[in-house]
């Protein structure tokens, strides 16, 4: 999750916002860059008391509420900026990966699924909601959105790992290899490690380019 940050220009300010408001926000910032949420979260509250409407203030708190690990109120943000801005599907996805934390797997695909009818060309997402498929044993959907982040994203070794994951369970043994293989050559030592084990090729990796 990216935290946002104001520069106040020499002439003008941005979103009607005061330099005490651009100060606190980038102090912040700094803050959470610095992994102290806790001072962080009284500087936003304070912001987010002078104006309850600005989606920057609101944003850079739900990222702080999540790292502090107080993901019902996470979520509350989330949901409000979703309010603000509704065809901003990072708002919704962000709602799912916080509910994911609180193991509310179907509460975190149902949002998946929105994030997704609002914007299907971030790889995560798909690899977010084939993850929970694989955990709920439904493979077939886990392969089909493993597949869709691969396309987006052909580097992700995570995606390849997930898949090949998923291909052994459904017996299907070559397609799995194949899998491990890239995601191997891509850096997964996980996969390193299951190709040892799974693979009985003297070669499984020879036909993968």
């Amino acid at each position: 999750m990216k935290v946002i940050v104001i520069v106040l220009l020499a002439s003008t300010t941005l979103f009607a916002q005061s330099k005490k408001e651009v100060a606190l926000n980038n102090e912040a910032v700094s803050l959470m860059d610095n992994g102290n949420y806790k001072e962080a979260l009284i500087r936003l509250d304070s912001l987010t008391s002078l104006d309850e409407n600005n989606f920057i203030y609101r944003y850079n708190r739900a990222v702080t509420l999540f790292n502090l690990k107080q993901y019902q109120k996470a979520i509350a943000e989330y949901k409000y900026l979703h309010e603000l801005i509704p065809d901003q599907s990072e708002y919704v996805f962000q709602t799912g990966n916080s509910y994911e934390q609180l193991d509310s797997i179907p509460q975190a695909i149902s949002f998946y699924n929105k994030a997704i009818e609002i914007d299907a060309d971030h790889f995560i997402y798909f690899f977010k909601r084939g993850t929970l498929f694989l955990k709920q044993n439904k493979l077939n959907n886990a392969v089909a959105d493993f597949t869709a982040a691969i396309e987006l994203n052909p580097k992700h070794h995570n995606s390849f790992h997930n898949r090949a994951i998923t291909q052994y369970k459904l017996g299907k043994h070559d397609k799995a290899c194949e899998d491990w293989c890239q995601a191997a050559q891509l850096g997964n030592t996980y996969s390193q490690t299951n190709l040892k084990r799974n693979c009985s090729k003297a070669q499984p990796c020879a036909s993968v380019k």
